[in-house]
């Protein structure tokens, strides 16, 4: 039985949010990664479906979702038009610290994502990641993997 366009865009789109929540897993705790970093590797087309995936998680999931940042360092503002009080509290029972603009110290805590052997042992397409990375201008380790 063949899928329809709307049941294989569905599929694909559990698919990413899987992936989404699979690299988010690997940030360790009293680490952060940004929004975008996650949708780079994670192969999401816009730092908002990241968000979008983090906001969709259950209550209780293992997805270590206050780990995940804006890329100014911020807490993202939530709907109701503040950064959200439970994700501040878990990052700093991490070791994560805010200054009083509730940024923190990106080159201090950063992720520098994961290792190439994680992405290649979970099927990730490294050669197309770096050249997405470099097409981006992404800083960091993205750009300084070695094929």
């Amino acid at each position: 039985m063949a899928m329809s366009e709307a049941t294989t865009g569905k599929m694909a789109s559990r698919e990413l949010e899987a992936r989404i929540h699979q690299v988010t897993r690997q940030i360790p705790a009293g680490q952060v990664a940004t929004y975008g970093q996650i949708g780079l590797v994670a192969g999401a087309n816009s730092a908002r479906r990241v968000g979008r995936a983090m906001s969709m998680l259950p209550a209780g999931s293992d997805v270590p979702w206050h780990r995940v940042i804006n890329s100014q360092g911020k807490i993202a503002i939530r709907r109701d038009g503040g950064p959200d009080p439970e994700q501040k509290r878990r990052l700093r029972l991490e070791g994560v610290r805010l200054d009083r603009q509730g940024r923190v110290d990106l080159p201090a805590v950063a992720w520098p994502g994961p290792s190439l052997q994680w992405l290649s042992a979970n099927g990730y397409d490294i050669e197309d990641l770096i050249l997405r990375s470099q097409r981006k201008g992404r800083r960091g380790a993205w750009v300084n993997w070695k094929l």
